[in-house]
């Protein structure tokens, strides 16, 4: 696809852009609702991409720990790779896309995401954990068939695309057959996103699988190891969601864990939400490792914290499910205190609202909030802030990448690494003016501020418009599978 021929000059702006209506730039707004096939041949998911891209005259907030933050610089693409970031880049083939008014970050890294909800998006704002453990594994869940995982995954990676976030780990617990996990990769890929697919239990029948269960991972692993992930690189990468020592017997664990290595993937969890002590098991069992992605964690010993710390582990945090559902306060502190791989997510947008912006942003005042109150219920001032804005970018793309095992490819604005970028316009009234970008990025911006984004190198959403036709084809069949799934669940 191509942009309209004015559109090539940088001067012409994105509101100036989307005005003019381009037949093959699709804002969510517009989306038909024309039925179609399953996975339409040859649609052109995405636009076609110079394969040598300058960014230029941006704000690039690297967060490469040597470069820092270069004013008026420019960000050399080849071939899906970062090759320079510098002043005045003249590259007379390239395609030139106007970063004058934008502050340029990598693309953001969701570490914890149901992807396969956005189906049912908005129910779950009203329940409690043991609800959510009810109504959505135990009773929803069932009812998906494959076109739903596909659709659902469809809409969910592309909605992360829209809020600047380039990575997904998808956590999917509905591997009802091989057909749901065989549609549910098919609509990561054809959104177009980088992800982690974890393929976890099925969602059909929550007794066997997440009630201290016995039964082992299903084998089906093994078959889209061979057949879907054969060579464990490229956008889409496999990984293991087991159901840990909260959810299953010793046995289960270790076969599990045993056989994600066999495999050579990571593995995540959900732990802590119930209670303390299964990191404690995990180690009593010999089985800690750097492989291994714990989720939520809330309620973890600070022992346990440093078990993991001391093992290399990562652990994800979704504040605002986590606070919500009374699972504990988000474990910042104790995570960075234990040497832990800190990382954020959203968990499930039947929940709460899919963008990184909020779960980062509330991540880092919730820690900032909790620092304070010693001093608070002292009834004196504090001095300095525990926790600086930075640190909130840096949940959401390098200490993001690092937890998912892909910092050498992602996670940073830096030469050699993958060009998953992410433009915040600086123009708009939330936005202007910036005095400090890191500050503009993490407290004053949001999804319509997403200007323009890009993974491994392909412009996904430019202009604050989305290049996707796929999408365009299965708006309408989304809604209808949403509201079929409800009414078969009983909550319509």
């Amino acid at each position: 696809m191509k942009r309209p021929k004015d559109t090539d000059s940088p001067s012409v702006s994105r509101r100036n852009y989307i005005s003019l209506g381009s037949a093959t730039a699709l804002s969510f707004a517009s989306l038909g609702s024309a039925e179609a096939t399953d996975r339409p041949k040859n649609s052109g998911q995405r636009r076609e991409t110079n394969d040598r891209i300058i960014i230029k005259d941006g704000t690039i907030v690297t967060v490469d720990s040597d470069l820092g933050i270069l004013r008026d610089s420019d960000v050399l693409i080849e071939d899906g790779t970062i090759e320079r970031i510098e002043q005045s880049i003249d590259e007379p083939a390239a395609e030139i896309i106007d970063a004058g008014d934008a502050i340029v970050v990598p693309g953001f890294i969701n570490s914890h995401l149901h992807t396969w909800q956005a189906g049912v998006r908005g129910v779950a704002g009203d329940w409690s954990f043991s609800e959510y453990l009810d109504t959505m594994l135990g009773e929803i869940s069932s009812h998906y068939r494959p076109v739903d995982a596909y659709l659902g995954n469809l809409f969910g990676a592309v909605e992360q695309l829209n809020a600047g976030t380039t990575t997904i780990l998808d956590w999917f617990h509905i591997a009802n057959s091989p057909a749901h996990t065989n549609r549910a990769i098919d609509g990561l890929k054809d959104a177009g996103i980088r992800a982690v697919f974890t393929h976890g239990p099925p969602g059909d029948d929550s007794a066997t699988w997440w009630e201290n269960s016995t039964e082992p991972h299903p084998d089906d692993i093994r078959r889209l190891h061979r057949e879907r992930f054969p060579t464990g690189d490229g956008l889409l990468t496999l990984a293991m969601g087991i159901r840990g020592p909260d959810y299953s017997t010793d046995e289960v664990v270790t076969h599990d864990i045993e056989l994600a290595r066999e495999l050579d993937i990571p593995a995540s969890m959900h732990i802590g939400s119930l209670g303390g002590g299964g990191v404690e098991m995990l180690e009593e069992l010999g089985l800690l490792g750097d492989d291994l992605n714990y989720v939520h964690t809330n309620r973890l010993t600070q022992e346990e914290f440093e078990l993991i710390g001391d093992s290399g582990g990562s652990v994800s945090i979704t504040p605002e499910v986590e606070m919500q559902m009374g699972m504990g306060m988000p474990a910042l502190r104790e995570t960075l205190d234990g040497g832990g791989i800190p990382s954020v997510g959203v968990d499930i947008v039947s929940n709460v609202s899919g963008d990184l912006f909020t779960q980062a942003r509330t991540a880092l005042q919730v820690q900032r909030a909790l620092d304070n109150q010693p001093t608070v219920e002292q009834n004196e001032q504090i001095e300095t802030v525990s926790l600086p804005a930075r640190r909130a970018l840096e949940l959401m793309t390098i200490d993001g990448a690092r937890a998912l095992g892909l910092d050498d490819q992602i996670g940073s604005l830096t030469p050699g690494k993958r060009a998953d970028v992410t433009l915040i316009q600086t123009d708009d009234i939330n936005t202007s003016p910036v005095h400090d970008p890191v500050e503009t990025v993490v407290f004053q911006a949001g999804v319509a501020n997403v200007d323009t984004v890009l993974v491994d190198g392909e412009i996904v959403k430019r202009d604050g418009v989305l290049y996707n036709e796929i999408t365009k084809k299965h708006r309408d069949r989304l809604v209808k599978s949403g509201r079929q799934i409800l009414r078969e669940s009983g909550l319509q």
